[in-house]
């Protein structure tokens, strides 16, 4: 015996099924729920709209009969009820629009927000991996499409009832006519269906083949100077129209089966009509069995009852659709742990003076560990320098550091606490990386600085660029701190790059510093400067330092030598000169010599 449903749990099984076929889509609701007395009237407007389109043919009905049957005191009062009808409806649709554009463009920039600031979240090697036409596709069009879906949805459901009506009212001026509708509409059902099972494929391929040319175009326009300077045209060529010609050959298909189906549904459409001509024809007429402005109105609203049939696929397309974009978009804010920033939330009882690794293991690919049991400790105020071949880990060491990476064994500590302990402030307020190739963004030189403490003055600022030594450069630029300096720096040299870079550093001003080849690009009377802030910055700081050119190491306090993953000597320049003859070639290769070494030191 069958347990009796209760009352009432047929509609909610109906939201729990609809939430179970599409999930994401049903898990982007939490964007809906700061508009929902917009929405709420928005519904309210598209059926008033819907209503007083139906209303068109029963008034245009009566004034033909009207009119040819000379009644024109009747017909004028039906012409001004059509124009009246005409007038509503056009405000309505108006409202229902302009509502609908301004919750579109606020639910799209709401996901994009979102979406940024989880992509901030991922960790370096999910946005490594995955690459720029990845997140750029899904910020653009994944978040339209799914910004759309739910109001599109809904505009239609409700259209889709207002129809129904319809239908309703054929059945009641003839049930035999009603049947012959619905015959057809079955067809016509079927065949939508069919169609939208199959764009769905299609679908998800041409979002593939767009990320691929997103991909191509991203790396067209960031690597335009080596690509032109390499003579890659041909080749960045024929990657993007490899993308392309992909991307059109799906668009194709998709167009394939649109003419094909289209032509089958305006054929079974122009089979309805010559249908119902027969039947008014033949059997209406003969039996004397109809109203005139019954017919008229079904014949006038005919083209309703076909979008009825577009509506019910519409649903399931957007549907499809939106479950597909809202996917994609969760696959970033739904993105797995293990591709995700993971901080802690302890705060630093102090300020930073002490690092310690040990034991430290990563690797980035499986099996490769390029970190072999690093162990050692630096307590500020201290320049400490680290040398090794490419390769050896030294930038690995920084990237743990900064919890960029997750030490795969042992531990990365500051002040004694794991730094995969510490909250993302804590962190970042203590610990600042200084790049080899820094970001420049497309703004002024100002806010390129200041992005590093929004809240600093101008002459915070000044004064910063002041100690990077790039003050003087700045102010003989065009407008001076006001002048933009184009994407990635553009317009400026790698070594203004590397200084607008130090500047940032600091303006920050946190007591662990990290230079990583932070002054490769620099000519030689700004690397002996640079080199004297380094020391001098060690002198309050804690100063990590990675250099290619290795003069800055004979002022370390402390010189780390690292090789194949593992520290194999640690001291000053004049001990690991007199101790490590792997440190004395690595010095001698990079172009210092015991004379330079000997006069300096004096």
């Amino acid at each position: 015996m069958q347990a009796k449903r209760p009352a009432g749990s047929s509609g909610r099984g109906d939201k729990e099924g609809k939430a179970k076929k599409y999930p994401n889509l049903a898990s982007l609701n939490k964007f809906h729920k700061g508009h929902r007395g917009k929405i709420a009237l928005l519904m309210v407007l598209t059926a008033l709209s819907g209503g007083l389109f139906l209303a068109y043919p029963f008034a245009s009905s009566r004034i033909i009969i009207n009119l040819t049957s000379g009644n024109f005191g009747e017909m004028l009062n039906f012409a001004a009820v059509l124009l009246g009808l005409i007038a509503l409806n056009a405000v309505a649709d108006y409202a229902a629009g302009y509502l609908s554009s301004v919750i579109s463009k606020a639910l799209f920039f709401d996901m994009r927000k979102t979406l940024v600031d989880k992509t901030i979240s991922l960790s370096l090697s999910a946005v490594y991996e995955k690459g720029s036409g990845f997140f750029l596709e899904r910020m653009n069009e994944d978040s339209r499409e799914a910004s759309n879906a739910f109001l599109s949805i809904s505009k239609l459901v409700i259209k889709l009832a207002v129809n129904l009506t319809f239908i309703a009212y054929i059945a009641a001026v003839n049930a035999y006519l009603a049947l012959v509708f619905l015959a057809g509409l079955t067809v016509i059902v079927f065949l939508e269906y069919f169609r939208v099972s199959r764009m769905l494929a299609n679908m998800k391929k041409s979002k593939r083949a767009m990320e691929k040319i997103k991909s191509a175009e991203s790396e067209l326009l960031k690597g335009i100077k080596e690509i032109k300077g390499l003579g890659g045209r041909e080749a960045i060529v024929a990657k993007h129209s490899g993308a392309s010609d992909a991307l059109l050959n799906i668009r194709k298909a998709r167009e394939k089966i649109e003419r094909n189906l289209s032509h089958g549904i305006t054929l079974i459409k122009a089979a309805i009509d010559f249908a119902i001509l027969l039947f008014v024809a033949f059997v209406l007429v003969p039996q004397g069995e109809y109203e005139l402005a019954g017919i008229l109105a079904v014949w006038n609203y005919k083209g309703n009852i076909y979008e009825l049939v577009s509506s019910l696929a519409g649903i399931k397309d957007l549907f499809v659709n939106g479950e597909l974009a809202a996917k994609r978009l969760n696959d970033i804010l739904s993105a797995p742990e293990n591709e995700v920033d993971r901080f802690g939330e302890l705060q630093l009882p102090s300020a930073a003076a002490a690092v310690e690794f040990r034991d430290a293991v990563f690797g980035y690919l499986p099996g490769q560990p390029i970190l072999k049991g690093v162990s050692f400790e630096a307590r500020a105020p201290a320049a400490v320098g680290f040398v090794g071949r490419s390769g050896s880990g030294k930038s690995t060491i920084f990237s743990l550091l900064t919890n960029f990476y997750r030490p795969q064994g042992g531990r990365a500590l500051i002040n004694g606490i794991d730094v995969t302990e510490l909250s993302e402030g804590a962190l970042r307020g203590a610990v600042t990386p200084v790049l080899q190739d820094p970001y420049i963004f497309n703004d002024t030189v100002l806010n390129n600085i200041r992005f590093a403490k929004p809240s600093a003055s101008d002459g915070e600022v000044f004064a910063a660029a002041r100690k990077a030594c790039i003050h003087d450069e700045i102010l003989e630029m065009k407008d001076g701190y006001g002048t933009v300096i184009g994407e990635n720096g553009a317009t400026v040299s790698g070594g203004q790059k590397q200084r607008l870079e130090i500047a940032r550093a600091l303006l920050k001003d946190t007591p662990i510093l990290l230079f990583d080849e932070a002054t490769s690009a620099l000519d030689k009377a700004n690397l002996n400067k640079i080199n004297d802030l380094l020391i001098e910055l060690g002198k309050e700081k804690l100063v990590f330092v990675i250099a290619h050119r290795l003069a800055v190491m004979r002022r370390c306090d402390r010189v780390v030598v690292l090789d194949d993953g593992k520290i194999i000597a640690s001291g000053t320049h004049g001990e690991l000169m007199q101790s490590s003859a792997y440190y004395q070639e690595l010095f001698k290769k990079s172009g210092e010599t015991p004379t330079e070494t000997r006069r300096e030191e004096r």
